[in-house]
């Protein structure tokens, strides 16, 4: 049992409910929080609200943004012929490190994974298919994970795309099987997009 007040309790709960946050990182980063000054938890809690008030998804693409149109869709350098395909946005960070990639990106928002009940339904494909029958687009990569929800789901946007007339690619060689891309350093994922595989 432990000696702690019930409200200290319940954020050390809290903390522990974070991705890779055991019980005793959860104790140590409450801890933490009540030793700090009150300026910058105050600072910390802000920042954590205005995230949560002010980020939402890019109307063109679905990733992170602030205003209506992400900085990426909004940059005019940028290759608007070819559209690298993700399952979140912390894939496109994860690219973007390369600096290897200059075209734009489509965030599908999750995967297709029958064991979790997400079916094809809970992709957002509808502004990609947009863009491919516009005939703005020449080339669609996929840069799903390659574990096998990753794979189902490149499946699935194969062949939600084959009918137009546009280069539908997998990203290649470097990426482990059965990783994710977000892990990928940033040597492996420039030579996965430059290693690339057609599709169709």
């Amino acid at each position: 049992m432990s000696g702690y007040p019930k409200v200290l309790q319940d954020l050390i709960e809290a903390l522990s409910f974070l991705p890779g946050i055991g019980r005793r990182s959860a104790e140590r980063i409450a801890l933490y929080i009540l030793e700090e000054k009150k300026e910058r938890v105050d600072m910390l809690v802000n920042l954590i609200q205005s995230v949560k008030d002010e980020i939402r998804p890019c109307r063109l693409c679905n990733n992170f943004s602030t205003e209506d149109i992400c900085s990426i869709c909004q940059d005019e350098k940028r290759d608007r012929s070819l559209v690298c395909v993700v399952e979140y946005p912390k894939d496109i960070m994860a690219i973007e490190k390369t600096g290897a990639y200059r075209g734009l990106y489509y965030v599908l928002l999750g995967a297709i994974s029958p064991l979790k009940g997400k079916g094809v339904d809970s992709l957002d494909i509808d502004n990609l298919r947009k863009r491919a029958e516009e005939g703005e687009l020449k080339e669609v990569i996929i840069a799903t994970d390659s574990d096998a929800e990753g794979e189902i789901t490149a499946t699935f946007i194969r062949d939600s795309l084959k009918q137009y007339n546009l280069k539908i690619s997998r990203i290649g060689i470097g990426i482990p099987l059965g990783s994710q891309i977000e892990y990928a350093d940033s040597a492996t994922l420039e030579k996965a997009l430059a290693g690339r595989i057609p599709l169709t």
